[in-house]
């Protein structure tokens, strides 16, 4: 099965749990898919904007003087805009060994190790670059990726908050929030913060991936029929009413185990 989610399919197998399928749909700040998939982080997509420059001069210019992070941030920003983004990352952690404090340097290899799947990697680097005096709704929001991505989904949602607090009402933050307290096993809660996020991303791209997680989280929560019809705004009917199908055999495949599981020994 391939669920839509915010310009991409995540393919979800036909034996996963609803945490997998909650874990598919989670986003990040910049909307694209967190868990299982490549990743553009909000800083690094903001700061790597542009044609890539001259990458041979770029390149010349970061060799020439390895503790230049100017130089080997600009080359970084190149290398990522052209899709190489692994390559990206280890010319910054060249510049890192001879500016292991500068800050701009530990962020991107945080954003970038996110972005190529490495939230493990990402975690520390993430921490690291954190500012108390100049604190980013950006890099909360990536920080609390790195620790969905990792199961931490308590630490996600206090990242998400704090990434709110800074970013009131921010559609994809609450939609990453919401599918965390899916992924904590919060469907309520997460259909609370869903029902925020839709209104407040009407007027963006990811208005339909938006009405899409919700109808997921509804399902989640067991409301079929108010999921198929919230699906159906977003989805063409056949593709909606799989969709939700495919979540309510889910959850009943799992209210079944756990039926099964708190059945009394001497009943069997």
């Amino acid at each position: 099965m391939s669920l839509t989610i915010f310009g991409k399919a995540a393919d979800v197998p036909r034996n996963a749990s609803l945490v997998a399928l909650s874990a598919a749909l989670l986003l990040s700040a910049c909307g694209e898919p967190v868990l299982m998939s490549n990743l553009t982080p909000p800083l690094a997509q903001e700061k790597n904007k542009g044609n890539g420059g001259d990458l041979s001069r770029l390149a010349a210019a970061a060799k020439a003087d390895p503790g230049d992070a100017a130089a080997a941030l600009a080359y970084a920003k190149a290398l990522r805009s052209k899709g190489a983004r692994s390559q990206a990352l280890a010319a910054l952690d060249d510049a890192a060994k001879a500016k292991p404090d500068d800050r701009r340097l530990t962020l991107q290899r945080g954003l970038l190790a996110l972005e190529i799947g490495d939230p493990a990697r990402a975690e520390p680097l993430l921490r690291a670059a954190q500012d108390a005096k100049a604190p980013d709704w950006r890099l909360h929001s990536a920080l609390g990726s790195a620790l969905a991505s990792r199961g931490k989904h308590r630490e996600a949602q206090e990242q998400f908050a704090k990434a709110l607090a800074l970013a009131p009402n921010h559609p994809s933050v609450l939609n990453n929030l919401a599918l965390a307290y899916a992924l904590d096993g919060k469907a309520e809660d997460a259909e609370k913060v869903l029902r925020k996020a839709v209104p407040a991303g009407r007027s963006t791209p990811n208005a339909e991936k938006l009405q899409q997680n919700l109808a997921l989280v509804l399902a989640l929560g067991g409301k079929y029929s108010e999921s198929r019809t919230t699906a159906e705004a977003a989805l063409p009917a056949a593709k909606a009413g799989e969709n939700i199908a495919y979540v309510q055999k889910m959850a009943q495949a799992r209210s079944a185990g756990w039926a099964a599981k708190t059945e009394p020994a001497d009943a069997r």
